[in-house]
């Protein structure tokens, strides 16, 4: 049987959970995970680690770059090529380009074992990565034997990365939507839902100026934490809407699954994300969804008009716009219906498909 090693940076819940869903389904492979660490201080979802079989998490040290922006994480783990020796891979899967990854890509070329490059990066999310960032991405992608990319815009970046486009795969960055999965039966609470972290590059000071613009019935739920609270919390006191924004700190679980329920509308004004997994979880929960242009994974999973909008968060008045036209009479469910049906080709069985062509294409 031939095995397969997937690097990653850490365990995530969506990520786990598919591992595990090509674990199980996957039967002609062993697949093993090794994760570069276990975790990063500023996330704090709770993984079962136990729904996966052979797993290594390295021991590492980790450098954090701290940012107004986004606090970025750089892992230096031990132990990669021990790791990988163990094991005896006949392919390895290389997820991103950090110093994990080209250690791998250094003794794969060693060992003449083929590997696979995949990326959730986009060419807009990586617009200001230095010299050195852009020379590792060339490096890897020249040696690697196929790509996989986890959006359209992820595809973009493999190719102008100097891919070749023939050996490009995508497989859609995902979570179990069956956890997720319902279908909303009444509208009209004119609920407008964020889940995210509050900080800068998400976004929610674009929204606040616009969400003064609309109809003050329309109310906004905001669940996640993060330094930025404090001048969110003075902007709506300025802006004059403490009585229609509500914070609620980070929510999980089934307490998440039922917020999306009880919600009417989901947005995400981001200024950067590679793809923004909580539109596909507010389109399971069959919620219409106002994106920001700059969250990559829009454009695979939001239909203008059809589930949702597609918007340019820095203009007020274009934002604004849209959440009026998202609760106009009848919008609402009109889209959220379709928003349900079209989350369903994310489903595991469909986004592994490109995860096992790509396979298939080396082995």
């Amino acid at each position: 049987m031939k095995k397969i090693i997937f690097i990653t940076n850490i365990p995530s819940p969506y990520r786990v959970d598919f591992f595990s869903y090509l674990q199980q389904n996957f039967s002609e492979y062993e697949i093993y995970i090794i994760f570069s660490g276990a975790g990063m201080e500023n996330r704090k979802w709770s993984v079962e680690l136990e729904k996966i079989d052979r797993y290594v998490v390295l021991k590492s040290r980790t450098v954090i770059i701290r940012r107004r922006y986004d606090d970025r994480y750089i892992f230096l783990p031990t132990g990669v090529e021990k790791a990988l020796a163990a094991i005896g891979p006949d392919l390895v899967i290389a997820m991103e380009y950090n110093p994990t990854i080209l250690r791998a890509v250094h003794w794969c070329r060693k060992k003449k074992i083929p590997f696979l490059s995949w990326t959730d990066g986009t060419l807009w999310s990586e617009r200001s990565i230095g010299r050195v960032q852009r020379a590792s991405r060339r490096y890897i992608i020249k040696r690697a034997a196929g790509f996989v990319a986890s959006s359209t815009a992820s595809k973009e970046a493999q190719i102008a990365y100097g891919a070749d486009p023939a050996k490009c795969f995508v497989s859609y960055l995902t979570v179990d939507i069956e956890k997720y999965l319902v279908k909303k039966e009444t509208y009209g609470s004119k609920q407008l839902l964020y889940v995210g972290s509050l900080i800068q590059r998400k976004g929610l000071d674009l929204l606040m100026p616009a969400l003064a613009q609309t109809d003050p019935g329309i109310t906004l739920v905001i669940a996640g934490e993060g330094p930025e609270k404090e001048c969110l919390e003075e902007q709506i006191r300025s802006l004059g809407l403490t009585d229609r924004v509500t914070f609620l700190g980070y929510v999980e679980g089934e307490p998440l699954r039922e917020l999306y329920r009880s919600s009417d509308a989901f947005i995400l004004p981001t200024r950067e994300d590679c793809f923004g997994l909580v539109i596909l979880e507010a389109m399971c929960a069959s919620l219409p969804v106002i994106s920001s242009r700059y969250a990559d994974g829009a454009r695979d999973l939001i239909e203008e008009d059809g589930n949702g909008y597609i918007v340019d968060p820095e203009k007020k008045e274009e934002l604004a716009a849209a959440i009026t036209r998202c609760f106009a009479d009848g919008t609402a469910e009109r889209l959220g219906r379709q928003s349900y049906e079209k989350a369903q080709e994310f489903s595991f069985a469909h986004v592994a498909k490109g995860c096992a062509a790509a396979i298939r294409s080396v082995l």
